[in-house]
């Protein structure tokens, strides 16, 4: 399949109608059934198993996706880019692959390695979940890889199969251990494990034939590097900054905190359901905006950037002003009435600071797009510096003074990405047409 990069126009709404069409709509739906199916598959399980048993399930999820996530986000961001930007794509799949296969190889020794005190620190000396860690990690490999060729070749409809898939592949499974009454956790834990792989094989099988347009040049091996280097550094300060808080809360938490501690981690799982639904932009705003600079097309760039900075903006206000209204139902009607300790006001601020920190991901992706990479994890510093200056400065109560940290933190990365994305622009159109060089991408 070949997908000729979308052509910039002056309207607001054409551009909007291109930047939701050709299979948009499944990649969107693939993604809430992808978060369906995770909320089963840990509802299930956890009824299922009981707290005590289903804890080693929990441990193996987070771990897999903190590892899986932070280490392979580069690889489906500097995939899609290649391949959009028509910038050796061929070549640019075989060394990508090469590298996350170098990655997964070092991460099986690492566990190999330590798979004895992994197994009694995490898991109750029980192996089998090191061994299906080894597995989860290389399936969110294998995943990742998958999605930077399906988001940069434009097969959003395989892209949101592939979710779909690992969605069934999550949640049909562990109905029918529970159903079977099955209460050893290993099994969950090897569905976990290998939902990933299946997801991405159904997915490259409904996207062939697949077609990468030949043309350009890769990135020699010292700037590939270099590049996926700068990536993993913005995966890793983003991932902390968006951590931070939580981590905070526990740490600084005294006996009298403790219950306000709980409920404040409630409340930020949705508070965070925006950050769940960047997915789905990246995979769409990366490719076109790639294509965009490596045509050297300023105007087409800074109207797509104008028109997502529209779209965030306005998503932004409704979801705050939602949060402010109905956010404290919506933690009480999913967590039980136990967790009714949080005010609207609290739920706005979480809200405010994650799609604040959306509109940085977003961001992240213009600058990725003009392979500025060795500038998109500063962004993300400068939000972890405010954080902690405004956590060691504020004198007010825990939850208020985290929540202040989060706001104005999330409110300094936005602005440092806003900054570095205009400047870059303006250099872009200082450029002769077709003659982006993106010089600084290593």
């Amino acid at each position: 399949m070949e997908t000729v990069p979308d052509r910039p126009t002056r309207t607001g709404a054409s551009r909007l109608a291109t930047l939701g069409s050709g299979g948009r709509g499944v990649l969107i739906a693939g993604l809430l059934v992808d978060g369906v199916g995770s909320y089963l598959f840990l509802s299930v399980s956890g009824r299922a198993l009981g707290p005590d048993r289903f804890a080693l399930v929990s441990v193996l999820w987070a771990v897999t996706f903190l590892v899986g996530n932070g280490l392979f986000i580069p690889a489906e961001q500097e995939l899609a880019r290649a391949i959009a930007s028509r910038a050796g794509g061929a070549a640019a799949l075989r060394r990508i692959v090469a590298v996350t296969a170098g990655a997964v190889a070092a991460v099986a020794v690492i566990l190999t390695v330590s798979s004895n005190w992994i197994s009694s620190s995490l898991f109750r000396s029980r192996s089998g979940f090191v061994l299906a860690l080894a597995v989860g990690v290389a399936g969110v490999a294998f995943m990742f890889v998958v999605r930077g060729l399906l988001a940069g070749t434009g097969d959003y409809r395989s892209y949101g199969v592939l979710f779909m898939v690992d969605a069934a592949a999550k949640a049909l499974p562990v109905v029918a251990l529970a159903g079977a009454g099955v209460d050893d956790p290993l099994p969950y834990a090897w569905v976990m494990a290998t939902s990933g792989w299946i997801g991405s094989l159904v997915g490259l099988l409904v996207a062939r034939p697949l077609a990468i347009r030949p043309g350009g040049r890769a990135s020699p091996w010292p700037g590939l590097l270099s590049s996926l280097g700068f990536l993993l550094l913005t995966s890793l300060t983003s991932l902390t900054l968006m951590n931070l808080s939580t981590v905070t809360v526990e740490v600084l938490s005294g006996p009298a905190e403790e219950a306000a501690a709980g409920v404040f981690l409630s409340a930020l799982v949705i508070a965070r359901i925006p950050l769940f639904l960047f997915q789905a932009v990246q995979a769409v705003v990366l490719p076109r905006l790639s294509a965009r600079a490596a045509d050297g097309d300023a105007a087409g760039f800074s109207d797509d950037v104008r028109l997502l900075a529209g779209i965030v903006t306005a998503a932004t206000v409704v979801a705050t002003v939602g949060s402010v209204m109905v956010g404290t139902l919506v933690v009480r009607v999913l967590f039980g009435e136990e967790f009714d300790r949080i005010g609207g006001w609290d739920m706005g601020a979480l809200t405010l600071a994650s799609m604040l920190m959306t509109a940085t991901l977003t961001l992240n992706q213009a600058q990725i797009a003009l392979r500025r990479q060795h500038q998109s994890w500063w962004p993300w510093a400068a939000g972890l510096v405010a954080f902690g200056v405004a956590v060691g400065t504020s004198g007010a109560e825990l939850l208020t003074r985290v929540e202040v940290a989060m706001v104005a933190s999330a409110a300094v990365t936005v602005a440092v990405a806003a900054w570095l994305v205009r400047r870059e622009v303006g250099e872009l159109r200082r450029q002769p047409a077709g003659a982006w060089s993106g010089a600084g991408e290593q």
